[in-house]
């Protein structure tokens, strides 16, 4: 499939202009993490100057081995070294988006707080743009329950956000938010239940929209965990049907990312009618990855 390209990768999550470009600096940001230099380089003692810290005997040893880091030594005196930083010897020289075959970028702490930085202001900037009552989609299908969850309540939820009943998660009741963010009724593989599925429709979302933006042609495989709901749901319950069409068809594969994106901030959305002290940046359910690196968990090797 003829993927997107990067002029347009802000259609699937927004609008033209100034908005629509700074939101590009997420897919920006990832794919620089994904695509990093062809060789290894070098860890070394750095500062605000991001250049090198000569600061003993086994920096210094290295530097002089390698002609290629000795223009990159910071002269000023002043300057502490506050972090370490990887110096490439070929850093123009990149590896293509999955080519080494791993899904994980290389540690870079600096870069992975930037990424989050980006995405969460991209989903609470959705969220805040939410109109209370406005109803996104009229259907009125059945709800799908495929989940062992007691009291259904995950899978009407689910069911709200993919279609986005705007006006029902308004008159969304107390108790039953109470009982969807207590339930862990998956068993220890799936904890969480919300937690679980927002894991796995963000890592989607994020891993298809990353493949259109650099116009990915032969893409890696889907996760097997989106086939079916197993014991937590893992995707949207009435779009499972067209993964068949991922990356085969650019509309259809649109579409999916647009409803996935839309779980996400209307899940912003519906915490903050409950917790009028929710903080979007500290929510370990919108959380990417580690400190230090970011493994996209919607791809599969085999």
């Amino acid at each position: 499939m003829a993927g997107g390209h990067q002029s347009s990768a802000g259609s699937v999550a927004g609008s033209s202009g100034s908005s629509s470009r700074s939101r590009n600096e997420l897919w920006s940001l990832l794919t620089e993490h994904f695509t990093p230099p062809v060789d290894c380089g070098v860890t070394l003692p750095s500062g605000p100057c991001k250049r090198i810290h000569v600061k003993d005997k086994r920096v210094q040893i290295i530097v002089e081995r390698r002609e290629y880091l000795q223009g990159s030594i910071c002269s000023d005196k002043n300057c502490e070294a506050t972090t370490e930083k990887v110096f490439y010897k070929n850093p123009e020289k990149k590896l293509a988006l999955f080519g080494d075959g791993k899904f994980c970028g290389p540690s870079d702490p600096s870069l992975i707080a930037k990424i989050r930085k980006s995405f969460t202001q991209m989903v609470d900037e959705f969220a805040s743009t939410v109109k209370p009552g406005k109803e996104e989609n009229t259907e009125n299908l059945p709800v799908l329950y495929e989940t062992p969850c007691n009291g259904r309540h995950c899978d009407e939820l689910i069911y709200l956000w993919e279609f986005g009943k705007i006006e029902a998660l308004d008159r969304y009741p107390k108790e039953e938010y109470e009982k969807v963010m207590h339930c862990y009724h998956g068993g220890q593989a799936v904890g969480h239940h919300i937690s679980f599925f927002m894991h796995y429709i963000i890592h989607f979302f994020i891993g298809t929209k990353l493949l259109l933006y650099n116009n990915v042609e032969k893409p890696p495989k889907l996760n097997y965990m989106y086939e079916d709901s197993c014991d937590g749901q893992t995707f949207l319950p009435y779009e499972r049907k067209n993964l068949q069409l991922w990356m085969k068809d650019l509309d259809a594969t649109t579409r999916m990312c647009k409803k996935a994106f839309r779980c996400i901030y209307l899940y912003v959305y519906w915490r903050r009618k409950f917790e009028p002290n929710y903080n979007i940046e500290t929510d370990d359910i919108l959380e990417l990855g580690s400190d230090e690196n970011f493994w996209l968990r919607c791809f599969s090797r085999f």
